[in-house]
Parts: C-alpha cells; structure tokens; sequence
C-alpha cells in the first residue's frame, strides 16, 4: 500500500459547481482504481491524501500536476503504509468553511494524532504530513486567525 500528499492552490475560475463536479469524477474515478483517500479544502488551499497501489497513486497524481484546476502543486510526502488511513472512503471531502459537526470531529482526530505520538508505533511520513497540515489549515479557522 502507498500514500501520498500533496497541496495545491485551486485555479481562479474554480467556481463551487465546478468543486462539486470534480468530486463526482474524482469519487467514482478513486473507486475503479481502489483508491481511498481525503480531500480537504479551504481558502482555495486543496490537501490532499492518497493511498492505493502505488502504480495507480502516482498515476492520479500526475493528471492532478497537470490539471489547470490546480497550481502550485507541492508534493508533501509519499511512501509506504502497512494499511490504509482510509479506508472506507473513495474520497472524503470537507470544505472547512464555517464551524461545523465535521469540523469538529477533524480537531479532534487532529490533536489525538498529534498529541500522541506514541500511538503510532509504525512512522508514517504522509499521514504526518496530512494531518499536520490539516493542522495548520485548522489553526487558521481561530476567529484572530
């Protein structure tokens, strides 16, 4: 299994119908090629976790570099992973505009994963980099942000 993470600035023209119909493509896309993953977006900032066949993640991720809906695409890190982070989901998606139930439940997962380190008995480099990037996007919702 391998995972990667990437950040990437959305386009100017990217209009919310053009997001909702990226996701339609991108979930049943991710799910034809046993992809799983995470999307998170916020003030045009798109991170992003993969993991699959390393074959089939370094695939998407190249069409993603190449897609004008994208720039600034930054590879945060990759490797391997002994499992899944997520599992069940072909592509979770949050818009963290505005505090909300699932908001709420990302800092949560957010502080546990990087308050406890010793739960993570195996290093993975890109769940790290995820969620410490989520954590920082986190930080930017605090009202003097």
């Amino acid at each position: 299994m391998y995972s990667l993470v990437y950040q990437s600035v959305a386009s100017s023209q990217l209009r919310p119908e053009d997001l909702e119909e990226l996701l339609v493509r991108a979930r049943k896309f991710n799910r034809s090629q046993e992809i799983t993953g995470c999307l998170l977006f916020f003030r045009d900032i798109f991170i992003q976790y993969l993991e699959g066949s390393q074959v089939r993640v370094l695939a998407l991720y190249d069409q993603i570099r190449k897609d004008p809906r994208h720039s600034a695409v930054r590879l945060l890190a990759h490797g391997q992973v002994d499992k899944r982070e997520f599992p069940n989901w072909d592509m979770a998606y949050e818009n963290l505009y505005g505090d909300n139930e699932m908001i709420n439940y990302i800092k949560l997962v957010v502080s546990d994963y990087l308050e406890n380190p010793k739960k993570r008995a195996i290093p993975r480099p890109a769940s790290d980099a995820f969620w410490e990037q989520v954590s920082r996007l986190l930080a930017r919702l605090q009202p003097d942000a």
